[in-house]
């Protein structure tokens, strides 16, 4: 399902989140319980608001848990490991383009 997502600051409902994300609300509960996806707005459930990046986020959260059946605390130093790991690559790609070039004016 696709979410229109209005143009109040590109954020979602807990509901709109549930529905991009193809979770039940007792997961995206265990989700903010965990600190892996964390409401920008609001006190009660009816109230939070997420960003759009969220869905992907907890997307890549559930998919883990279930991949891997881990429970929820363990999947917030597995998103950090991946961040870190995505960043490693990056840097690393970097510094072969640098590399590179002082090996063109040899």
């Amino acid at each position: 399902m696709q979410i229109i997502v209005t143009q109040k600051d590109d954020l979602l409902t807990s509901k709109e989140l549930c529905l991009s994300s193809d979770i039940s609300e007792a997961i995206l509960y265990e989700l903010v319980e965990h600190n892996i996806a964390v409401p920008i707005e609001g006190e009660h459930v009816t109230q939070w608001q997420f960003t759009v990046s969220t869905v992907t986020l907890v997307k890549k959260a559930a998919r883990i848990k279930y991949d891997f059946s881990l429970d929820w605390s363990a999947i917030p130093l597995i998103l950090q490991l991946l961040d870190e790991r995505d960043e490693l690559i990056s840097e690393n790609e970097m510094l072969k383009q640098h590399l590179s070039r002082f090996k063109y004016f040899e």
